[in-house]
């Protein structure tokens, strides 16, 4: 006789809930670096920043379709220029800091040693 198999139950898939309409935010700061793995941090950054740009676009894109003149319109996109700009380069400087750091970090005991050596020859 065949052997009957039980049917998986089908899960339910429900739609998550929107979240509020967020206001227009001004310059984000970038997330502070955790010194324990530079990638996920610079990861992080660079995640956040593009989510941030990304929903502010969409929030200032929605703005300016309802404001029903072409002045507040390009008055929403300026605005928006201006904050994406400076998250965008505050995320930039953060990122250049982590790097140079990292880098740093890295390259120490290589250069003592090389420097160790070079003495040591220069010495001979």
């Amino acid at each position: 006789m065949p052997e009957a198999t039980p049917k998986a139950k089908k899960a339910k898939t429900t739609a998550k809930p929107r979240a509020a309409k967020a206001t227009v935010k001004t310059a984000k700061a970038a997330p502070k670096a955790d010194a324990k793995n530079p990638i996920e941090v610079a990861s992080g950054i660079i995640v956040t920043l593009a989510r941030t740009n990304f929903e502010e676009s969409v929030e200032t894109a929605r703005a300016a379709l309802k404001s029903g003149s072409i002045k507040t319109a390009v008055e929403l996109q300026n605005e928006l220029v201006r904050a994406t700009i400076k998250r965008n380069i505050d995320a930039a400087r953060e990122l250049n800091e982590l790097t140079v750091t990292t880098v740093r970090e890295a390259v120490n005991p290589y250069a003592a040693k090389f420097t160790e050596a070079f003495e040591k020859l220069r010495a001979a």
